[in-house]
């Protein structure tokens, strides 16, 4: 049976050279998307036959693992296989992207897929974010430009350790007008702080929006192959066209270079107005992620679409 150890901050060295590449580009194979909500998916780890594999409790029901990460993919699939056997569990799987589906088909002709659009990934050209040229981008240009003309003493800094405090205050000062009883954003507040307090463990950096004295908004994000990963965006909504400004600001600091060819802002997590506002930016693309079954029981529970 394979030995699978709780994922701790301590890891990332350890993990992180299985994360790079990542041909799809997904935000949960990054170091940030995986070691930030590693508490509430109860993440554990085992690094089998040179590869990686992850646990994690989905939907509150059963344990899911991520496709093997390295070159010996077969070799841990079929420990995985036994490990599962043994433990009398079914063997389902995580974080499936396109690319991974024909090596399911091949290895479990009966599986099936469960597409989960509420965590598609929005994957953007980062020139045009940079540009915002065109028609549909009207609206985010509107927005800048209302954001500048009603508040003129604005300006933009990388986080440093003389600054850090007051994205701390910023993000505490958020966090107390969030829902009592959301658990994910409770856990993204605890992970904020983290992340802030470790930025060189967790390769990430960041940019604070700044009205007068008073911070209005920062991003956290990291860079992995050609593309930048936007894990955080928080911003103080008092002030319209904030969001624009962040991610506009945010881009023009930290992606105009020709190492970054496309940005991703992660998933909408289901949320309307969020979807209706990443859609607003164009994205070059959806990125697929999939709940797979490798048997021929579909769970009576699941009250979603199969993709055979």
């Amino acid at each position: 049976m394979l030995d699978f150890q709780q994922l701790k901050l301590e890891h990332i060295p350890l993990v992180k050279p299985f994360l790079d590449p990542n041909p799809q580009r997904l935000c949960d194979l990054t170091v940030g998307g995986l070691f930030m909500w590693r508490d509430l998916f109860h993440n554990e780890y085992v690094i089998a036959t040179d590869c990686l594999i992850i646990s994690m409790r989905i939907f509150d029901r059963h344990t899911a693992y991520t496709v093997p990460l390295g070159e010996n993919r077969e070799e841990a699939l079929s420990l995985l296989e036994e490990h599962c056997q043994e433990k009398g569990e079914p063997l389902v799987f995580c974080i499936v992207g396109d690319m991974d589906l024909p090596l399911f088909s091949q290895r479990y002709p009966d599986f099936h897929a469960v597409s989960e659009r509420d965590y598609f990934d929005y994957l953007y050209e980062a020139r045009d974010l940079l540009e915002l040229k065109g028609g549909k981008h009207r609206s985010t240009r509107n927005n800048i430009n209302r954001f500048l003309k009603d508040t003129p003493d604005w300006r933009f800094e990388i986080i440093t350790a003389f600054n850090r405090e007051a994205v701390c205050e910023f993000a505490c000062a958020i966090e107390k007008e969030n829902p009592p009883q959301d658990s994910t954003l409770k856990e993204e507040a605890l992970k904020i702080r983290e992340i802030l307090n470790h930025m060189r463990e967790y390769s990430m950096f960041g940019g604070i929006l700044f009205v007068g004295g008073q911070v209005a908004g920062f991003s956290l994000a990291e860079v992995q192959g050609d593309t930048l990963y936007i894990h955080i965006e928080k911003a103080d909504t008092q002030f319209r066209g904030v969001y624009q400004m962040l991610v506009h600001e945010f881009l023009k600091m930290f992606g105009n270079c020709k190492a970054v060819t496309f940005v991703n802002r992660e998933d909408d997590n289901g949320d309307p107005g969020l979807r209706q506002s990443k859609m607003t930016y164009g994205p070059v693309a959806l990125l697929s992620k999939y709940t797979v079954y490798t048997d021929k029981s579909k769970p009576e529970w699941m009250e979603r679409c199969y993709l055979d």
